[in-house]
């Protein structure tokens, strides 16, 4: 077998590669941001960042779905204040975005023995399609994200640094940034930091290093309490998350699958979330097979905790949607750190099955084809949605309205979906009210404008009555290439 690790070139060329992916990621996370609209998620992170401190913290507690902490790092990065734009409060999310391929790229510095596939999961990160959306938006996953890549990073150097009590401190602050900007992150924590605690440092395994670890994972979660231990509380209050997360119901074991396949990119076929899972299970598989070039991981149990940061709090998160608990908080975007371990680890199973080549310059054709396949996966979903925008074209929206009769009230069914996010678009040039849920037709103005999603049910059936009253004037359909069915329709109406 072939090591593929001592193949690897000068660190000058390996930092210009590095340089590459990093100016790349940064490109596709910047590229025609000014045409993806701002959504109602987005203006409430504003909404909270913007709010006096006191007041933000009740607001993010009685929201039950995040801890507070990203709002205020918002809070001190968003400049200009009410006057800030959406590039404004995006900001923090596109340097998180960037920071988290400058980590995957430093775990390969930090180990040489790995610096190939880790470099790759870096290209593949930085092509990700789901990565790129959250980049992209001003809410807390690209950060969360990158917090745990640097708990990942923090994992891989154990072993140089695990004797030095600083090592263990910046540890438990690193657990304690995570689970203060999302609950999941309790999850990735635990992931990393249990499988260090049968780990042999330099061959010194003794009860001391196995309890250090679970001395800063217990500090870590002993440091959440003041805030979780109150939010159980409003939790009861509130019967639970219904009213925040009900929306997205259960999910199906196609649902877990999809996450997983998600993190190699789903191209847009019949059969290729499937295809994804199955390549991505292989590659996975591969990263534990024996043979030159693995004593690093061997040693260091690294990939088990690669296995269990990418594996364990998807199944975790899904088994507590199950019976007795059923609670509503699967979803891709609460899981979505686990694509950086999971890519390294398919990324290492890729440079073990190429190692099983007997001349390097097999082993170099096998790496390259399986990297040009990978990098295909990753391509896919987005240039399937290219040029966009992926999200919902508010701004448009905003500019159709300026452009009608400014005297016509305009209505909405979904005020925090729709109105929000087109109201911050008009700045005040006109006024969006909620459609009332039980209006009565003759009672409406003789000609008004309506916004409303005629895929949602409830929403068409609200709208139907006037259909059969007015005459439409104007119909016009918005969507993004994201979720083109749940577009919003623009309807101007006049009493027949």
């Amino acid at each position: 077998m072939y090591n593929i690790a001592g193949s690897v070139g000068s660190k000058t060329w390996v930092s210009m590669a590095a340089l590459l992916i990093v100016l790349l990621a940064v490109f596709l996370r910047v590229d025609r941001l000014a045409a993806e609209s701002v959504e109602g998620d987005e203006l409430f992170s504003r909404r909270v960042a913007l709010a006096e401190t006191m007041k933000a913290w009740t607001i993010a507690r009685q929201d039950l779905v995040h801890p507070p902490l990203y709002y205020f790092i918002l809070k001190a990065t968003i400049p200009g204040g009410d006057a800030s734009t959406a590039s404004d409060i995006r900001r923090l999310s596109l340097a998180a975005g960037a920071v988290a391929i400058v980590v995957i790229v430093l775990i390969g510095f930090a180990a040489p023995e790995i610096r190939v596939p880790v470099l790759l999961s870096a290209l593949l990160l930085a092509l990700n399609k789901v990565h790129i959306f959250y980049s992209q938006e001003a809410r807390s996953y690209a950060l969360f994200t990158a917090l745990v890549a640097l708990l990942l990073l923090w994992r891989v150097v154990a072993e140089r640094h695990w004797r030095r009590p600083w090592y263990w401190i910046s540890g438990t602050i690193l657990m304690v940034a995570i689970t203060w900007t999302h609950y999941v992150g309790a999850l990735f924590c635990a992931a990393c930091v249990l499988p260090m605690t049968f780990t042999n440092y330099c061959g010194a395994r003794t009860r001391a290093t196995s309890m250090l670890p679970l001395a800063s994972l217990v500090a870590s979660a002993l440091l959440f309490l003041p805030w979780l231990i109150p939010e159980l509380a409003i939790y009861h209050q509130k019967s639970g998350l219904s009213g925040n997360l009900s929306w997205q119901g259960l999910p199906t074991v196609y649902d877990l699958k999809m996450v997983f396949a998600n993190y190699l990119g789903i191209p847009d076929f019949r059969g290729a979330t499937t295809l994804a899972f199955l390549v991505e299970t292989f590659l996975v598989c591969c990263a534990f097979l024996p043979g030159t070039g693995a004593e690093f991981v061997t040693r260091t149990g690294i990939r088990g905790t690669l296995a269990a940061m990418a594996i364990a709090p998807p199944v975790l998160l899904w088994v507590l949607t199950r019976r007795p608990l059923q609670l509503p908080i699967f979803g891709e975007r609460h899981l979505l750190p686990a694509i950086v371990p999971a890519l390294i680890l398919m990324c290492y199973g890729l440079t073990r099955m190429a190692s099983f080549a007997r001349e390097s310059n097999r082993t170099g054709w096998a790496l390259g084809l399986g990297a040009i396949v990978l990098c295909a996966f990753q391509i896919a979903p987005g240039y399937r949605d290219w040029p966009g925008p992926t999200r919902p074209t508010y701004s448009v929206i905003a500019t159709d309205l300026v452009g009608t009769d400014i005297e016509l009230p305009v209505y909405t069914t979904w005020p925090y979906g729709i109105g929000e996010p087109v109201s911050f678009y008009l700045h005040g040039q006109r006024k969006i009210y909620e459609f009332p849920a039980s209006a009565i037709v003759p009672n409406l103005p003789a000609r008004l404008c309506v916004l409303y999603r005629p895929a949602v049910a409830k929403e068409d059936d609200m709208i139907q009555p006037l259909l059969r009253r007015y005459e439409v004037v104007m119909d016009k359909y918005y969507s993004g290439a994201g979720a083109p069915k749940f577009g919003t329709r623009l309807l101007v109406l006049s009493r027949r």
